[in-house]
């Protein structure tokens, strides 16, 4: 199971071990936080597909984790909810608040007890219901006057999305472009996959390195959240990784899958128009120019791997060729190019609509 952490640091070492011990950590966020902190990183939480979020009221003011806690229950409906609550005791009006928005696994216990084993026996245990956290329910809320309801209306793309990347040349960073781009994708709670079709395959070796887990189909294998298909033996011709693939993309159900194909050739031109979007990779060093110019292509997006911002005015002044910095960042599984991915993928990324609601009824 994939858990999602927000704790004290008084509480974090004892709660982590025992949640490794039993999954996989996924986000993790250690320290007290303000109003702003604890909605910012429920936020980033309600975008990651975890299964069950560990969260210790003591991080900051409880009327803030029950606001955020309310907009991440929308979120993540089907994410279970486990709270630490120290020193707590029946008529608190955090815990009956957050009782009644249906978070009923809650752990209570003296400061100084031993956290990591009520967190491995609540882990181990099925999720709790009503009964058990009656006694916490008060029936007091917080912000309890009357609102009107609001109801999220997502807009989703009809099937399965492919996003293609390729590269220019060899070592530009193909590889960790794609991966970074499915890795934000799977940090916002799709399912993806990734399926490798370069001429230098990386992948397989990434997997065994990382020891990763089987996916959700025969073939492929899992690490944060995301599936990954390396280059395989099935391929042959001029028929891709991709296209021996395509039962088995059906029956994971995927949301998006992101292809990597390696150099950018004749064949590999023909799959980035079959695509729902592409990307091509390339340098914005001034004598990597050319080949830019020779393989370039305006129908698709160019990213720019370690490239300034000076370097992409320079080569949209002198070339007439425009494209995005993708700022140094080594891991492609990190979030800090989250932001600039949320703009790059914007027209195909599920479009949320807020419309309020009169007694009950959602107006359209």
């Amino acid at each position: 199971m994939l858990i999602s952490v927000i704790l004290t640091k008084q509480r974090s070492e004892q709660v982590i071990e025992a949640a490794k011990g039993l999954g996989e950590v996924i986000l993790e966020q250690v320290g007290t936080l303000d109003s702003q902190g604890i909605k910012d990183v429920l936020n980033s939480a309600a975008r990651v597909a975890s299964d069950i979020l560990i969260l210790d009221l003591d991080i900051g003011a409880g009327r803030d984790i029950v606001a955020s806690l309310q907009g991440f229950r929308i979120a993540r409906p089907h994410t279970r909810i486990i709270i630490l609550a120290p020193d707590k005791e029946p008529g608190d009006v955090i815990l009956s608040s957050l009782v009644g928005l249906g978070i009923y696994d809650i752990v209570s216990g003296p400061k100084d007890t031993d956290w990591g084993k009520l967190v491995r026996d609540v882990l181990s245990s099925k999720p709790a219901t009503y009964a058990k956290a009656a006694r916490w329910h008060t029936g007091h809320f917080l912000n309890s006057a009357p609102a009107k309801e609001q109801v999220i209306i997502e807009e989703r793309p009809a099937g399965v999305v492919t996003i293609a990347v390729a590269a220019i040349g060899h070592g530009l960073g193909c590889t960790h472009t794609a991966l970074s781009i499915a890795s934000f994708l799977a940090r916002s709670g799709h399912s993806v996959a990734i399926i490798e079709d370069s001429q230098r395959p990386a992948l397989g070796f990434l997997c065994s390195v990382m020891k990763a887990r089987d996916g959700r189909v025969e073939g492929s294998y899992t690490i944060h959240g995301l599936d990954i298909f390396p280059s395989g033996k099935s391929a042959a011709g001029d028929n891709s990784n991709y296209d021996s693939l395509i039962r088995k993309i059906k029956t994971g159900q995927y949301e998006y899958v992101v292809r990597d194909l390696g150099v950018l050739d004749e064949l590999k031109v023909r799959d980035m128009y079959r695509a729902d979007s592409a990307f091509i990779v390339a340098s914005a060093a001034k004598w990597r120019w050319q080949e830019l110019i020779d393989k370039i292509d305006f129908e698709f997006s160019i990213i720019f791997p370690l490239a300034s911002q000076n370097d992409i005015e320079d080569l949209s002044f002198y070339a007439g060729i425009k494209g995005t910095a993708l700022p140094y960042c080594p891991n492609p599984f990190s979030k800090d190019n989250d932001s600039l991915f949320l703009k790059l993928l914007a027209p195909i990324l599920p479009n949320r609509k807020r419309k309020k609601s009169l007694f009950g009824l959602s107006l359209f």
